[in-house]
């Protein structure tokens, strides 16, 4: 037979992490998950940008993306994520495709697969929908 459940917080690790720990120049740093601006993947690494800085991560882009708080963050190219509170522009392009203009000043590109995803989470339907 089975026994009841033990009460209180479950025992397995945290599956949105607050923070990250990256390891660079042979020290550890604790990346705030909230103060990530935008991600970029690289091989068998994932770029963490922190105002100005690049925090490798080993991971992979769908790796990191199940971790990280989908309100916040959003998937907007192959090789890019986006955390919407540092979203500064959006510059529709050809094709269908945009570029993103984050407050960094850093471009970041939003391929045509995704851009409905984040028009949507603006509240802006595609044209002919």
């Amino acid at each position: 037979l089975l026994a009841e459940p033990d009460e209180g917080p479950p025992v397995e690790p945290v599956e949105r992490p607050e923070r990250f720990l990256v390891r660079k120049l042979g020290k550890e740093f604790l990346v705030n998950a909230s103060e990530i601006e935008w991600l970029q993947a690289s091989g068998n690494y994932v770029n963490l940008h922190v105002r100005g800085r690049d925090y490798p991560l080993r991971s992979t882009m769908a790796g990191i993306e199940e971790r990280l708080d989908a309100r916040r963050f959003l998937r907007v190219h192959r090789s890019f994520a986006i955390n919407l509170d540092y979203l500064a522009e959006i510059e529709p392009l050809d094709a269908g495709e945009a570029r993103l203009r984050m407050r960094d000043g850093a471009v970041v590109p939003c391929s045509r697969r995704y851009r409905s995803q984040l028009r949507e989470r603006f509240g802006d339907a595609p044209a002919g929908a």
